[in-house]
């Protein structure tokens, strides 16, 4: 008995041993990407892209499933060259992870024409052409969190956060001249102050109210049929939410 639990001690301590030793690869390579232009311009060619428009992530109806799809750099190419503007639109995705293989994950908004410099920039794509070509749909978040796998929403949630972040970061709060991201999109540099802006997060809060036995929801006109939503908003850094507080 003695000798069959230390066999499974063994067994559980080499299996937690080999999952923090591939996390801990991951996370380190997830860091190279971010501080190496050359090799995470490598990886988005063998990478996978989460596509969004306007914010809004591209979903797929599948039976009764909705799927979020991982577009292969190779199909990626191949839409973008239809539009002529295949770098351009590759340089204005942004690093969202990597899978335990170290492919790694992109996502880019192809709604917007994001970029200060009109010599770089590229038109925001038709959103019907795209879905036509991917035969999928481009779903608002709130929504498609509702009916994707939970493994995908956080990843959606994170990718949309950081797609927000460049949009509204293209210029120095200093200088007011151009910012630039780095490829993987983990930072934004004024060349001109040499300030290095990064991604910030807002405070936000969450509550259920509730009187033990019933809960107060609420839920907007845009929201489907079904759908509620808990009361929620954003707070002051180092303050209690006003709903929260007693």
């Amino acid at each position: 008995m003695a000798a069959i639990y230390q066999a499974v001690c063994r067994r559980a301590s080499s299996l937690i041993c080999r999952f923090h030793s591939t996390y801990v690869r991951k996370m380190r390579y997830l860091n190279d990407l971010k501080e190496d232009d050359s090799l995470c311009r490598q990886a988005q060619t063998s990478g996978t892209f989460y596509l969004f428009h306007n914010l809004s992530p591209f979903l797929q109806e599948v039976g009764k499933q909705y799927l979020v799809p991982q577009v292969s750099a190779a199909e990626m190419k191949r839409i973008l060259e239809k539009f002529k503007e295949a770098e351009q639109w590759i340089e204005k995705s942004v690093l969202i992870g990597c899978s335990d293989e170290h492919v790694a994950h992109f996502a880019l908004d192809l709604g917007w024409d994001d970029s200060p410099l009109p010599s770089v920039s590229a038109s925001a794509l038709e959103k019907s052409v795209i879905e036509s070509e991917l035969k999928g749909s481009f779903t608002d978040l709130r929504k498609a969190l509702f009916v994707v796998d939970e493994k995908d929403s956080p990843l959606l949630a994170s990718a949309q956060s950081l797609l927000r972040w460049h949009n509204s970061h293209q210029y120095c709060s200093k200088t007011g001249q151009p910012t630039q991201k780095n490829v993987a999109g983990s930072k934004r540099v004024c060349h001109a102050s040499g300030i290095i802006y990064y991604p910030q997060m807002s405070p936000v809060v969450i509550t259920l109210v509730s009187d033990r036995s019933r809960c107060l929801l609420a839920r907007q006109p845009s929201f489907p049929q079904g759908m509620y939503s808990a009361l929620s908003g954003f707070c002051d850094m180092g303050k209690r939410s006003v709903l929260n507080s007693k």
